[in-house]
């Protein structure tokens, strides 16, 4: 970290702004020492922001600091990521080394920002991605040198720019960055996206004062001599309020009128209010020549290009003429000097502008995009001009539209495009192009989850001729509805004619529907169309193609539901997945079946590999929304694997990620957590988690309740809260009768947790009976797993001789299946049958193999329960070492994991979406915690053994 630095920094010339200026070197000092945060610079017009952002620039410039200045304005609103470009655009058009180096691991996201291509990768996230690259982006720029980041005018900057400058305010801690934004008092209540981003504002915030009489008094005195500003000090306090700009122009006007200062008269100076000093600039522009006024409109309109020689075309002007009338502009104080010709302030711009009238201002805006499209500049710039425009049924227009939206999209700003696209269905397009320009907005808001994006899609793929269209359009669409079946439902008959009709002009988009076709159907599950008699037509597919992949994991869905064989089942998946762009795949039920497939065949490893090829996939495009669902899966593998800890902190990587905001998302996102919580006995938390998103109720009969709700009959049953454990499970049973088994991991798993409740409330015959009911099942689906799982629960029924037999069959089934923590519980039964029957040895024997996995996997109660089964045999069990990764936070072991792996610190972040500080943190509280000097000794203090051979009772564990 850099030491601040003690540069010498000269007087400024500001007045009556000591304690600004103080401020601002405070904020400079704290950057550079690494502790970045946003400095907001706020008041009316002509106060004197920009001049105070212009001495914090050059006292930071001193400083040795990286400074990067953008400023907002009217026209520039409609250009996705115009003040990004301004910000970051010359530093990203650098050398080709330079360029690689700052592009390097997620700021290569950020690229399509200052180098838009038309494709875009349909990750459903790119919005996120763009943020994601772009705060990697400063992070690296960060680390050449400490960066101010100036944006003047904020309250005129375009949407997607607001929602990067928010995204990096709330990750600067530990950055040398100073992100300062000045802005007009109270124009977050008209932009009501700007106030998250300005409360992000480190406090004091600045806020410049008009001038004291004493300070204009000797501005009057500078201006006009010291014999005046006795007589004329008031009145123009007065007529400016001592606004510093409206002063100066005051001033100017006085001064150009040449009379001696004895002739002025106070109350003409009190007559020169705001409005008269605007006339006045006007005036003084129509003065100059005839021409002038042309070149100030033509400026106005231009906004960031205005460029000499197209201001000049714009005002019909000579370029030579318009050259020496922007000279002659500046030395009446109306435009800066330099290229692009800017205004000396928005107040001139403004008055400029709004001098215009409004059919003449919709005509220069035309032709300004006429002339910037002939210049070949980026269409969201000519685009931004057209929406100024009024509409027309001009096709060229729409064109263009469409092209900037085309950019919009690709570099990260679907906000911009949908605003771009509704503009063009306005002017309007003809009615052949309406369908395709509903499709493209209806994906620009499907990237901003906005409801709309499902009315849209659909009236394209109603209203289009072109079935590859509706046919894009459909599986859109039912990616965008998929958690709604009753919009599914609606859809069926739409599925069925757009595959019909598109098969012999793309058979992947064909199979793509069917595949749709079925998710609705395993979601309405009433129908007379059957989702496993349609499905399982697929189970013959070579797998060559994607499409035909993800049919393949509907029809292995299939198999499980009607009770065939695990293996058959486990084969099938592993076809379906082998396909390698599979992972890229926009229709998630690819993932989500095949996962619960390999899960129930037992193939943890085949499922992990899956799951961590498509995670780095989502992991390299930025989308936590992937990263999330992807997770989520991951967690539900290492649960049945037996690895608690993991399972959690998966679980609550995605609660923190996806901020579940329905009943059906929570439930979902709890699962993994909720079973590792009561495997790891901490039931107040699973409790506590289902109670705080409205799981600890009535739950809706649909499929995605289903795993939740066996979450909580295990928690309840292993609270001791039998009762409640028997009506959730008793009810889930029902539930699985009517959704014909279709609803994963619940066939087998809901009977044989509802087995030893019966038994322990007193129903005895109910569980032997259910018991034996499931080992038939079971048997003919010959999964180790359910087998021996159901062996047990049958052995703890049965008791005796028998029971005992049927225990050690499950523990000998157990040991070929790779779900340790069931081992587990075999193992201490078996041990605990073994004990009472007083053989004490082999009891001791098994029960310390039980103990052995219950402690890896981090299940204390069972392993409690082993500890005191073996001293009740006389046996002296060694003490169980609690070791310091027991002590890890969820998120601590996130990062942890990933250090061990090899992972720096950057690409962890980057994997994450956090920030390095972060990171840097974690690591820290975890070296602690395990008693280790660094990252070296992760390997070993964090390693992972999983168990892939049988009899070997390790397990992945800390």
């Amino acid at each position: 970290m850099r030491e601040p630095s003690t540069a010498p920094v000269r007087d400024s010339p500001l007045l009556e702004r000591e304690a600004d200026l103080a401020a601002l070197d405070r904020a400079l000092s704290e950057a550079d020492a690494g502790d970045g945060h946003v400095l907001l610079v706020q008041g009316p017009p002509g106060i004197g922001k920009s001049s105070l952002l212009g001495e914090l620039r050059r006292r930071a410039r001193a400083r040795g600091l990286t400074v990067l200045t953008a400023r907002g304005g009217e026209v520039e609103q409609g250009v996705g990521f115009g003040i990004v470009r301004q910000l970051l655009g010359a530093v990203a058009s650098g050398r080709a080394a330079s360029h690689q180096e700052l592009f390097a691991g997620a700021a290569h996201l950020a690229e399509p920002v200052f180098s838009p291509t038309t494709s875009v990768q349909d990750d459903g996230d790119t919005a996120y991605a763009t943020l994601h690259g772009l705060y990697w982006l400063v992070a690296n720029l960060a680390e050449r040198s400490p960066l101010l980041l100036s944006v003047d005018d904020v309250h005129w900057s375009d949407e997607p720019s607001v929602r990067f400058l928010l995204h990096l305010a709330y990750r600067l801690a530990g950055m040398p960055v100073l992100v300062v934004l000045a802005t007009r008092a109270g124009t977050e209540h008209r932009r009501p996206e700007l106030r998250p981003l300005l409360l992000e504002a480190r406090t004091p915030v600045i806020r410049p004062l008009p001038l004291p009489v004493a300070a204009v008094e000797r501005l009057v005195a500078d201006a006009l001599g010291a014999e005046a500003a006795a007589a004329l000090c008031g009145p123009c306090h007065e007529a400016t309020g001592g606004n510093p700009f409206l002063l100066s122009e005051l001033l100017g006007e006085l001064r150009r009128e040449g009379r001696p200062a004895h002739e002025i008269k106070p109350d003409s100076v009190r007559k020169l209010g705001p409005e008269r000093i605007a006339a006045a600039l006007l005036l003084r522009v129509g003065q100059l020549d005839a021409s002038a006024p042309a070149l100030a409109r033509a400026v106005a309109v231009l906004g960031e290009q205005a460029r000499s020689v197209t201001c000049a075309q714009l005002a019909g002007l000579d370029h030579r003429l318009a050259r020496e009338l922007a000279d002659e502009l500046s030395s009446l104080a109306v435009l800066e000097r330099g290229e692009p010709l800017r205004f000396v302030h928005p107040i001139v711009r403004t008055a400029i502008y709004e001098d215009i009238s409004a059919t003449q201002r919709a005509e220069l805006h035309a032709r300004a995009a006429r002339i910037l499209t002939g210049a070949h500049a980026d269409p969201e710039q000519v685009a931004a001009h057209l929406m100024a425009t009024d509409p027309s049924g001009d096709p060229e227009v729409v064109s263009e539209l469409r092209n900037a939206a085309r950019h919009a999209l690709v570099g990260g700003a679907p906000d911009t495009a949908t605003m771009l696209l509704q503009r063009a269905l306005d002017e309007p397009p003809d009615e052949r192009d309406r369908p395709s320009i509903r499709f493209e907005l209806g994906n620009a808001e499907h990237e901003l989850g906005r409801s709309t994006a499902r009315d849209h899609l659909l009236e394209a793929a109603r209203a289009t001729d072109d079935p590859l269209l509706r046919a894009r359009a459909l599986i859109k669409l039912a990616v965008d509805t998929q958690p709604d079946p009753t919009r599914q439902r609606a859809q069926l008959e739409l599925y069925e004619h757009a595959a019909r009709d598109v098969l012999e002009l793309d058979r992947e988009l064909a199979l793509q529907l069917h595949a749709v076709r079925l998710g609705a159907l395993l979601f309405n599950l009433d129908l007379p169309a059957r989702f496993e008699d349609d499905a399982a037509a697929y189970r013959d597919l070579p797998g060559e193609t994607p499409a035909e992949c993800l049919l393949l994991t509907f029809a292995a869905r299939a198999l499980l539901a009607a009770g065939e064989s695990v293996e058959l089942v486990g084969s099938l998946t592993e076809r379906a997945v082998a396909h390698p762009a599979i992972h890229g795949h926009g229709v998630y039920f690819w993932l989500l079946n095949a996962t619960m497939c390999l899960i129930e065949a037992e193939r943890y490893d085949t499922a992990e590999q899956v799951l961590d090829r498509t995670l780095r996939r989502a992991e390299q495009a930025g989308s936590p929304r992937a990263t999330a669902r992807t997770v989520w899966l991951r967690g539900l593998v290492r649960h049945a694997r037996g690895d608690l800890r993991g399972a959690e902190v998966d679980g609550r990587t995605v609660l923190e990620w996806d901020s579940p905001n329905t009943s059906v998302r929570a439930a979902i996102a709890c699962v993994p957590v909720v079973e590792s919580l009561t495997d790891m006995g901490r039931f107040d938390e699973g409790e506590g988690l289902l109670a705080e998103h409205g799981l600890d109720g009535d739950l809706p009969p649909i499929i995605p309740m289903s795993l939740i709700l066996l979450a909580r009959a295990r928690l309840r049953a292993a609270s001791g809260d039998r009762e409640a454990a028997r009506t959730d499970l008793e009810e889930l049973l029902r539930r699985n009768v009517a959704f014909r088994g279709l609803s994963p991991l619940i066939g087998f798993a809901a009977p044989l947790a509802l087995v030893p409740i019966r038994h322990a409330l007193g129903d005895v015959a109910g569980a032997r009976a259910l018991a034996d009911q499931t080992l038939g099942a079971v048997s003919e689906a010959r999964s180790r797993r359910a087998t021996g799982a159901a062996l047990r629960v049958a052995g703890l029924v049965t008791g005796g001789r028998n029971g005992l037999e049927l225990l050690q069959r499950a523990v000998d089934t157990l040991r070929s299946s790779p779900t340790l923590l069931w081992r587990a519980e075999a193992l201490v039964d078996l041990g605990t049958a073994l004990r009472r029957q007083r053989s004490r040895t082999a009891a001791c024997d098994v029960l310390r193999e039980g103990l052995d996995i219950a402690h890896r996997c981090g299940a204390v109660p069972l392993a409690d329960r082993a500890v005191a089964e073996l001293r009740a045999a006389g046996a002296r069990p060694r003490r169980r070492v609690a070791t310091g990764a027991d002590a890890l936070t969820a998120s601590e072991r996130r990062v942890a994991e990933q250090a061990a792996a090899g992972m720096t610190n950057k690409q962890i972040a980057q994997a994450l979406f956090v920030t390095l500080r972060t990171v840097e943190m974690h690591l820290s509280n975890v070296y602690v915690k395990l008693g280790i000097t660094s990252r070296e000794d992760l390997p070993a203090a964090f390693g992972c053994h999983r168990d892939n051979t049988s009899g070997d009772p390790s397990v992945a564990t800390p």
